[in-house]
């Protein structure tokens, strides 16, 4: 009974992100458009050489930033979605829905049979292949109203390789480097 929960989850997380896709969307569209970013120390949109977005590995929560000519770091941090989506524990502030985190939770913690890896592994990697498709499909709609001029890649939080967002291609950090030398 336990595995069927858990693989439940994934198609609760799935009509979770089909409901927060429009505010994903709006916000994106504007990060595009130079809208609701603070840059640091006197930058400007006229420095932005690339937009990142990153995310969490456990709590699914996406960062953004862009960075100049040199990889520097030149805007805010920025949360996205940027608005909360009706929930029903206002104090959990991840993506992935608390529901969801505490029921995959409870299965790793009293789970006991042989395949718990294989169980465990199958799940998450079908998890975050829902993620990213999700994120990748927000992107496209997104890129469909407005012109991206600078480079943007999205990531899983501090990893080498990245999707190019323009070729939906992977590329790796120094592939990247290269691009602004």
């Amino acid at each position: 009974m336990l595995v069927e929960n858990l693989q439940h989850l994934n198609i609760e997380l799935k009509k979770y992100l089909e409901q927060i896709s429009p505010q994903l969307i709006v916000d994106l569209t504007d990060l595009i458009n130079d809208k609701n970013i603070n840059y640091l120390n006197n930058k400007s949109k006229n420095n932005c050489k690339a937009l990142y977005f990153e995310y969490q590995y456990d709590y699914l929560d996406i960062i953004f930033w862009s960075v100049d000519q040199a990889g520097e770091r030149i805007t805010e941090l920025i949360r996205l979605p940027s608005k909360k989506i009706d929930r029903i524990d206002e104090e959990w502030s991840a993506l992935i829905p608390k529901q969801i985190w505490e029921a995959a939770a409870d299965f790793e913690d009293t789970y006991e049979d042989d395949d718990f890896d294989d169980i465990l592994d199958e799940y998450n990697t079908e998890k975050y292949e829902l993620f990213e498709s999700w994120f990748l499909e927000c992107w496209k709609k997104a890129t469909e109203q407005t012109k991206v001029e600078v480079d943007a890649y999205f990531s899983i939080h501090d990893t080498y390789f990245k999707t190019d967002l323009h070729s939906m291609e992977t590329i790796n950090t120094d592939e990247i480097n290269e691009r602004y030398q």
